[in-house]
């Protein structure tokens, strides 16, 4: 992404500018979840949802080329041309399509958690970073989340396909 100020390129998922005036900051930035309507309701009853009916043209594109998922039987299926853009191999530790929690801390360490290993509606606590962290996938959603055992705030996740993450944050720990 460039921003229209400095023309910087940051990265999307880090926050950091890679190119330009302000390559080295990082942007601030906060936990957003991804959910369903039926467990955001069920959580808070009294919400406002707003549902945009705007989609992007390489959006619909993508979707009828490849459907509502990019999964197939026989692992991921990228977009054409996609992997000649990624300038290293994907990390093979995990199938290249897992589904998971990837949880960074204020230094950039990762740690990806494989959704796999969590059970709906449960909640596991893991050591890490010298600090307890809980992870619990929604009960309705399935969708997993992260909070910080001692204070109850949220680092900064992501719900990823290993590909992505593992190619952004290289040799990051694993969860088993």
């Amino acid at each position: 992404m460039r921003d229209d100020e400095s023309r910087s390129l940051w990265d999307h998922i880090t926050g950091e500018a890679f190119d330009g005036p302000n390559a080295g900051k990082r942007l601030p930035f906060w936990g957003v979840e991804l959910t369903t309507v039926e467990a955001e309701l069920a959580d808070h009853p009294n919400v406002i949802l707003i549902q945009s009916e705007s989609m992007p043209w390489y959006g619909r594109l993508m979707r009828f080329v490849f459907g509502n998922n990019l999964i197939g039987k026989k692992g991921t299926v990228l977009p054409p041309r996609f992997r000649k853009s990624m300038n290293s191999d994907i990390d093979d530790r995990l199938p290249e399509g897992e589904n998971g929690l990837g949880v960074m801390d204020e230094n950039n360490n990762a740690k990806f958690y494989p959704i796999s290993t969590l059970q709906k509606g449960e909640s596991i606590t893991d050591e890490w970073q010298g600090r307890e962290l809980i992870i619990t996938r929604g009960r309705i959603d399935g969708t997993p989340r992260a909070k910080w055992a001692d204070t109850g705030e949220k680092p900064m996740q992501l719900l990823s396909r290993w590909y992505g993450f593992s190619f952004t944050y290289p040799g990051c720990d694993i969860y088993s």
